[in-house]
């Protein structure tokens, strides 16, 4: 070996092992005086990203486990507040049955009611004073209480609790739904038989809540004198004939035919009300006139069930009224009688012709069960007066029947819950490629856009054109259109054993297409000649279908046929959390809106307790099922936030065992082990110090090489 002296190797080697115990030493130092084993990240890069993310998440746990404390803390306030509400009404119900005894004279129940009405009172302070951090628990203000009782974005309970105070318990929800009026004209004097376009409800057109309803039959309605099987009474009939499957309930509300504007002129003649002759004469005064044909129809009252009311203007004229809603059957016999010169609603009935108006049948469902109706295999519910939908007490749908309606909706034309509804715009429908200002999606955007104020919103569901086409049965060149885009690489086979191929090969032209059209098409498997055969033509998004086959023998789109161009309009959903009220507008031409006349939806039943009076037996007979109403909500709710306690007890026991089992896994990573560390701690202080002896000694080898300069 060479002895230098420029370079000292046995001393840099030294050096290099010392500052290598050195820093072992002092590593072992700070994870013994931390307990840390990972004390930055260069200790253990992937270690202390890991770490990290396990500590958010045991700290979430943490808080969670305190958030669900919270929450259990804050459900056990308010059902501690309903435990003494259910008391309340206990004593309520008690004095209620007590009162309805007929015993007691009107100075004891005077007595029992002065009791009650404290009681309401207490209920209410009950209601507007439990509060729980500031947050008021029972008077509906607090709304959905979201607890957050996840370590993550929205892994929450939802605790509701809604509106519990005297106005707002005693009621309960019920699903309801209304029928429209249905006005049929025909061309017989002869009010005993039914005008020619009279429906009546068919085995067929009604199914309710799965149940195909029968046809009504005339033998069920004894009141009417004219159309008895299209009459409320007998369409009533025959849906409660099934209400024990069904769950609903049909109720008959009064018939109606309203009055025409006067102008005044003078004439006599004869009309025929439910069969029975009137003579009514006019004068040149539209208040006298009114007063005279109010007079000579109730005269008559006992014999045709029908009431005239004078509404007090010429625009209103006469009013008649049916109240236990059976047909009326007007004409206009002989003489100059008119709608203008009567302010009676004889439109319909001149010339001859009959007018029959059938009264409204409003289905109840109890206890909040849904109504939904929808139509039969053979049949439209239309028909029967209602339209398709499903109905309960908290949420409401309405389908619309545009009929491919091709007539913009005007202001004026419909009012929903008392909103005028409508223009419809163009501008609100970019999809459309004609007819944009009266497709479905722009009337659903009329009715969306006042839906702040009406409550209810329109969704467009799927435009699907079925039975549209007439299959060709002989060679023919067939081109055509979809949406102003020509159909391309379809041509007929011809016979009738080909026309599966046609379809087919019709159905792969215009789905060629569909980027530009957005309509597809399906083959029924049928003829176009059989009901729902042929090619359905689908858009998604509800857009208006404008279809054309040109030069096709017997190959057509719609009712138009061949070379004709036939517009395919959608349909819109109405949605509400409430009842839907549909009255029509100022113009009258509700057909425009796609939409009915009808109450769709939810009502209440019993009343609230805050008009509670038990001071009469038929007030404290009220009140019992009032109170009773109420006991069943507020036990509902009571139970539904044990409920609510239980299961953030097990959601407290659950995030403690994620949380501990967490910490475990993240003290294997960074916690340090004293054992271990200890151990490279002895070692790295003898190794330091050996470094360091071991340094003095290399430091001092190359003065040997003055031995050899002696």
């Amino acid at each position: 070996m060479a002895m230098v002296i420029n370079t000292n190797v046995m001393s840099l080697n030294a050096q290099r092992n010392l500052t290598k115990s050195q820093g072992a030493l002092g590593q072992s130092m700070e994870r013994l005086s931390s307990g840390m084993r990972i004390n930055s990240a260069k200790d253990d890069a992937a270690g202390s990203a890991i770490a990290s993310r396990l500590t958010s998440q045991i700290r979430g746990f943490d808080q969670s486990v305190r958030n669900a404390n919270d929450g259990i803390s804050l459900v056990q306030t308010a059902e501690g507040a309903l435990s003494e509400s259910s008391n309340i009404l206990q004593r309520m119900r008690e004095l209620s049955v007590q009162s309805a005894n007929g015993t007691y004279t009107s100075g004891n129940r005077t007595t029992l009611n002065a009791e009650t009405q404290q009681l309401i009172k207490e209920l209410d302070r009950i209601s507007e004073s439990t509060n729980f951090n500031g947050l008021n628990l029972l008077d509906g203000s607090a709304g959905d209480v979201k607890l957050q009782v996840g370590a993550e974005a929205n892994e929450t309970i939802s605790v509701s609790i809604g509106q519990l105070d005297s106005k707002s318990l005693g009621v309960e929800d019920t699903a309801g739904v209304g029928s429209f009026v249905r006005t049929a004209t025909g061309a017989s004097s002869d009010v005993s038989a039914p005008a020619a376009n009279a429906t009546s409800l068919g085995t067929g057109d009604l199914v309710i809540n799965g149940i195909a309803i029968d046809g009504a039959v005339a033998a069920s309605d004894t009141a009417s004198s004219a159309a008895k099987s299209s009459s409320a009474i007998s369409t009533a009939a025959a849906i409660n004939a099934k209400s024990d499957q069904t769950g609903v309930t049909a109720i008959v509300g009064e018939t109606s035919v309203g009055g025409a504007s006067q102008a005044a002129g003078s004439a006599t003649g004869t009309i025929l009300l439910n069969g029975v002759q009137i003579t009514l004469q006019t004068t040149a005064d539209t208040n006298t006139t009114r007063s005279s044909v109010v007079d000579a129809i109730n005269l008559k009252s006992d014999q045709t069930g029908v009431t005239a009311i004078d509404t007090g203007t010429a625009d209103g004229g006469v009013t008649l009224v049916a109240a236990d809603g059976r047909n009326i059957a007007l004409s206009n016999e002989a003489g100059g009688l008119t709608a203008a010169n009567t302010g009676l609603g004889l439109a319909g009935a001149a010339n001859g012709n009959s007018s029959i108006t059938s009264g409204t049948v409003t289905l109840v469902a109890e206890g909040g069960k849904a109504i939904e109706i929808t139509s039969g295999a053979t049949g439209k519910a239309s028909d029967a007066g209602f339209m398709e939908g499903t109905y309960n007490g908290t949420n409401t749908q309405v389908s619309s029947n545009l009929n491919d309606s091709t007539t913009a909706m005007t202001a004026g034309n419909v009012f929903i819950n008392g909103v005028s509804i409508g223009p419809s715009y163009a501008r609100d429908d970019t999809a459309s490629s004609a007819g944009n200002d009266y497709s479905a999606i722009a009337k659903a955007a009329a009715v969306n856009a006042v839906s702040d104020k009406t409550g209810v919103t329109a969704t467009v569901n799927q435009n699907r054109a079925d039975n549209n086409t007439t299959q060709n049965t002989a060679s023919a060149s067939v081109s055509g259109s979809i949406n102003g885009v020509a159909i391309t690489g379809f041509s007929t086979i011809g016979g009738a054993s080909n026309t599966s191929a046609d379809r087919q090969s019709l159905v792969n032209a215009i789905n060629a297409i569909q980027d530009q059209t957005g309509v597809r098409a399906v083959d029924t498997g049928e003829d176009g000649t059989t009901a729902g055969g042929g090619v359905q033509l689908i858009a998604e998004d509800g857009r208006n279908i404008q279809a054309q086959l040109t030069n096709g023998a017997s190959a057509g789109f719609g009712a138009g046929g061949a070379d004709a161009t036939t517009t395919f309009v959608g349909e819109f959903t109405l949605n509400s959390d409430k009842e839907i009220v549909i009255t029509r507008g100022t113009d009258g031409d509700i057909a425009d809106s796609g939409m009915t006349v009808g109450n769709y939806g939810g009502g209440e039943d019993g009343q609230a307790l805050a008009n509670v009076d038990i001071s009469t037996v038929e007030g404290a007979n009220k009140a019992i099922v009032a109170i009773d109403n109420a006991l069943e909500r507020v036990n509902n709710v009571r139970s539904d936030l044990g409920a609510v306690n239980n299961r953030l007890d097990f959601t407290i026991n659950n995030l403690t065992s994620i949380s501990q089992n967490a910490s475990a896994s993240r003290s294997r990573i960074e916690d340090a082990d004293f054992a271990l560390e200890t151990s490279k701690l002895s070692r790295s202080q003898v190794l330091t110090q050996a470094s360091q002896a071991m340094l003095a000694q290399a430091n001092s080898q190359p003065q040997q090489v003055l031995s050899l300069l002696r």
